[in-house]
């Protein structure tokens, strides 16, 4: 046990290994962890550090996350929190004077029309008012629609018959929401997207966070985003798995990958009325929602995909999407066998009972945002009672129904929708402002450690601090366990990450 490069001592190692384990100390030779130990360390390290009563956790995984929305968003207009039309505008003014030039501008996190305060947003004449000679988007929060004004449209090209969005400028079908976003995104330079990337990889690793899967494509024209974030993915201080975005797959096989889907839409957003229900919404009682894609065109992508042995990713909220989904998978499983690619649903916000109990059987992943649920109901009321029943309202994003049920949950940020901070996800599980959708801490550290290491078959090299595996290892500056008044992200801070016992953050 000589001659290691480093070791961490003298505080709790939280191993998340299968029996929740700690240990006193950890050793790392050449970006692999060699031993833990439970007495004293009686070996040599190059370096040593001294926790002092402190944490050493495994890194942790987001692993629901639009990084590039999440740096386009981030870079853009703040208006999360802005709830009046006008409010809007002014801030669209005030940048638009600032820069006399034609760049782009856009904004995120923009509360939906029956959010505001007025009832609505800025419509393509006033933005063309305040705007100047730059084309200016404005995305909801729900990143499924947006307004623009009529430079944006213009970089768009929209199909002649879509020309209908050019009266009051705002999309809110998926379909065409997401022409629009990524037509207008892909005028971006391609040092716009590595810049940002790099960015977003840097404060990742000041979160704790050493891995994110990251759902790219679909927002930016001809997926560039995807094709420069493959290109430079390798020089980041963090790891991100690609999940692409397209029904491509023999364009995703070409560059080696083994995982395709993410987002891919098979309903929408409840707040835009887009989700898919078996009932009607309270809120819009002449619609359910609408589905997507045929069962014929996902049956035969997903037979596609599983006889290239490829790992599938989609989206499904409401019930009658995830009630597709689930028999799609079930068929396929049937005739090929799916059970060891662990094909993920990302979001799995209401499934019924035989939902759950067929995912349990297939292997299947749910890919939850704790942040979100909370977001919904919280102090101010159950947000979900617009789009469905009570007793539904109740279980939506309840995924310790899911747990209880034998599926794998794992836990993401669905960021720019909410924060990119695991920590905050983990907070959100545990401390859930109802009840009814907390979890316990060692649940919830588990959906952004091993669980989502295992949903993205890392299991063996991350995830957990075993021997064997990578040093992607975080220090807190509290051990979760015994903070005083329990575990709160506003009380814990990370000192250090580190990705393959590199030092990629110092507080």
């Amino acid at each position: 046990m000589n001659g290691f490069d480093l070791l961490i001592k003298n505080g709790s190692v939280i191993t998340m290994d299968g029996a929740l384990s700690k240990k006193r100390w950890l050793a790392v030779k050449d970006g692999i962890i060699q031993a833990l130990g439970d007495s004293d360390f009686t070996g040599e390290a190059r370096e040593t550090i001294n926790l002092d009563g402190r944490a050493l956790i495994p890194g942790l995984v987001d692993a629901h996350a639009h990084v590039c929305m999440t740096g386009v968003m981030g870079n853009g207009l703040p208006l999360a929190g802005v709830k009046t039309s006008k409010g809007i505008l002014d801030i669209v003014e005030e940048a638009c004077a600032k820069d006399g030039s034609d760049t782009l501008i856009v904004g995120g996190n923009m509360f939906m029309p029956n959010q505001m305060e007025d009832g609505r947003v800025p419509d393509i004449r006033e933005l063309d008012r305040v705007s100047g000679n730059h084309p200016v988007m404005l995305v909801f929060w729900t990143v499924h629609g947006g307004v623009a004004n009529t430079k944006a449209l213009e970089l768009a090209s929209l199909p002649e018959e879509w020309g209908y969005i050019k009266q009051d400028g705002m999309f809110l079908e998926d379909k065409i929401s997401f022409y629009i976003i990524s037509s207008i995104l892909g005028t971006l330079s391609d040092s716009y997207f590595e810049e940002m990337y790099t960015g977003i990889a840097k404060n990742c690793a000041s979160l704790g966070m050493t891995t994110v899967h990251a759902l790219e494509g679909m927002f930016v024209k001809d997926d560039k985003d995807v094709e420069i974030l493959l290109r430079i993915r390798d020089e980041l201080p963090i790891e991100f798995v690609p999940y692409w975005q397209t029904f491509d797959l023999e364009k995703v096989k070409e560059h080696g990958l083994k995982q395709i889907g993410g987002c891919l839409s098979l309903d929408g957003s409840p707040p835009q009325i887009t989700g898919c229900f078996f009932d009607a919404y309270p809120c819009a009682p002449y619609t359910r929602g609408l589905l997507n894609f045929s069962d014929r065109h996902l049956y035969e992508f997903v037979t596609a995909c599983t006889k290239a042995d490829m790992q599938v990713a989609v989206h499904a909220i409401g019930e009658r999407a995830i009630d597709q989904i689930t028999w799609i998978y079930r068929q396929v499983d049937k005739e090929l066998g799916i059970k060891h690619l662990r094909d993920r649903i990302e979001h799995f916000a209401l499934p019924g009972d035989e939902h759950i109990k067929m995912a349990a059987e297939m292997n299947l992943i749910a890919a939850t945002q704790p942040a979100t649920g909370d977001m919904l109901d919280n102090v101010n009321g159950n947000l979900n009672e617009a789009w469905m029943s009570k007793e539904k309202a109740q279980i939506v994003e309840k995924f310790s129904r899911y747990m209880d049920g034998g599926v794998m949950v794992i836990g993401g940020s669905d960021s720019p929708v909410t924060l990119m901070d695991a920590l905050f996800g983990i907070d959100r599980a545990v401390n859930a402002f109802n009840p009814a959708r907390r979890v316990s801490l060692d649940d919830a550290l588990k959906l952004y450690t091993i669980n989502a290491a295992w949903a993205a078959h890392q299991e063996d090299t991350k995830g957990s601090l075993e021997v064997g595996k990578h040093a992607d290892m975080v220090i807190l500056n509290k051990d979760p366990y015994t903070m005083e008044g329990g575990f709160t992200r506003e009380a814990i801070s990370v000192d250090a990450t580190y990705k393959k016992g590199v030092l990629v953050y110092s507080k």
